[in-house]
C-alpha cells in the first residue's frame, strides 16, 4: 500500500514521533534564488544576492547592486516586475525596473518605510513606524489620495499583511521589535490588538508553507495562527542568537532569509515545519553593513512568475512537429 503525505505535513508528523523514524524518507528541502534588499544609508542602497541551500549548507554569492534610490527601507515587487522601495523620510514610493532604471514615484503623504502590496495589485501599502496608512497607486505609481487614520487598540501601524483568506493584521513600533500585534479592517481603519510588547514583532508576513504569520525582530522570529479566534494563544517565539531583525522573506518551502545585525540569516525548517524549531539549520551571513529589509520570495510582493506563454517561433516549431508525427503515424496505420 503507498500514501503521500504534503511536505509540511510530513514535516509535523516527524516532530512528533521522532527524527529517526523519519529519517529513511524525510529530508531538508534545498531552495535558490535571488534575494532583492536595501540598505538604510549609502549611495547605492538597493541590492540583490544569490543563495543557494542544497539542504545541508547556505552559501551566498556575491552581492550586485541595482540601484542608488533618494531613499530606501521597504521593498517589494509590483505586479508588472518592478522594484517599489519605501522612501524613508521623503514620504514617496520609488518604482525602479529590476535592473534599476527608475521608472517613477508616488507620494506616500508622510514617511514611508516598510510596504505591503495590496491583494489587488492595484496599489501598495505604507506608513511611518506606528503611523498613518496610505495607499499609493500603481500601473502607473501616483501619489497617495489620502492619509488613513488608525484608531482602535492601537492609533497607528508600522506594516500590515494579508492572508489568503482576506484577513488583514498589523503591527506597531519602532525599528527593531517589541511591537504590538493585532487585526485592521481597511474599510474603517479601526484595529482590534491581541498582543502587546511583542519581542519577535517588527517585520510582519503571511508564510504559505505553515498557514502561519510570522514575525521578525530583535533577533527573535515567532509566528501565530491567523484562523485562531484567540489568535494570542497561538503565538511563538524563538530567539536565535542574532543581535537584530528587521524585516525577513519565506519563500514558501520551508526557509526564510532575514535582514538585520548588519546580515542575513538563513532559517531551514523545511523539516521541522516550525520556524521557531530549536532544531533547525540556522546560518548567519556577515558583511552586510546597514542592511535594512527584503522583498518578498512569494506570496504578495514576490517577483511575478515567469510567462508561460510560448514565444512564437517556439509555437510554430511545436505545430511543424506536430504536423510530422502526425504524417509518421498515417503512413505506419495499414489500409483499410
Amino acid at each position: 500500500m503507498k500514501f503521500w503525505l504534503a511536505p509540511r505535513r510530513l514535516a509535523r508528523v516527524c516532530v512528533a514521533v521522532g527524527s529517526l523514524m523519519c529519517a529513511g524518507f524525510a529530508s531538508a528541502s534545498p531552495t535558490s534564488g535571488d534575494m532583492y534588499y536595501t540598505l538604510f544609508s549609502g549611495g547605492t542602497n538597493v541590492w540583490k544576492v544569490s543563495y543557494s541551500y542544497d539542504g545541508t549548507v547556505a552559501t551566498l554569492g556575491a552581492p550586485s547592486p541595482i540601484a542608488a534610490s533618494p531613499g530606501a527601507d521597504g521593498i517589494v515587487f509590483a505586479p508588472n516586475g518592478n522594484l517599489l522601495i519605501g522612501g524613508q523620510g521623503l514620504g514617496r514610493v520609488y518604482e525602479y525596473t529590476a535592473a534599476g532604471g527608475l521608472v517613477g514615484s508616488g507620494s506616500a503623504l508622510a514617511p514611508s518605510y516598510h510596504l505591503s502590496l495590496d491583494p489587488s495589485g492595484s496599489k501598495v501599502w505604507t506608513s511611518d513606524f506606528g503611523g498613518k496608512l496610505a495607499a499609493v497607486p500603481l500601473g502607473p505609481i501616483a501619489d497617495a489620495s489620502a492619509l488613513h487614520t488608525i484608531t482602535g487598540s492601537d492609533s497607528g501601524v508600522t506594516q500590515i499583511a494579508f492572508t489568503p483568506g482576506g484577513k488583514v493584521f498589523y503591527v506597531t513600533g519602532s525599528p527593531n521589535g517589541f511591537g504590538n500585534l493585532g487585526s485592521i479592517d481597511l474599510s474603517t481603519f479601526i484595529t482590534t490588538g491581541f498582543a502587546a510588547t511583542v519581542e519577535a514583532a517588527h517585520g510582519l508576513v503571511y508564510d504559505g508553507f505553515t498557514g502561519l504569520m510570522t514575525i521578525f525582530g530583535h533577533g527573535h522570529v515567532g509566528t501565530f495562527d491567523p484562523a485562531s479566534a484567540t489568535p494570542f494563544t497561538t503565538l511563538t517565539d524563538f530567539d536565535t542568537g542574532v543581535c537584530d531583525f528587521d524585516q525577513g522573506a519565506v519563500d514558501g518551502k520551508g526557509h526564510a532569509l532575514i535582514a538585520g545585525c548588519d546580515g542575513i540569516t538563513f532559517i531551514d525548517y523545511s523539516l521541522t515545519g516550525d520556524i521557531t524549531a530549536s532544531t533547525n539549520y540556522v546560518k548567519f551571513f556577515g558583511g552586510f553593513t546597514g542592511i535594512d529589509d527584503m522583498a518578498p520570495l512569494s506570496g504578495l510582493g514576490a517577483p511575478p512568475p515567469p510567462s508561460t506563454v510560448p514565444e512564437p517561433g517556439s509555437a510554430m516549431l511545436t505545430l511543424v512537429a506536430l504536423a510530422g508525427m502526425r504524417y509518421v503515424m498515417r503512413r505506419r496505420l495499414p489500409a483499410s
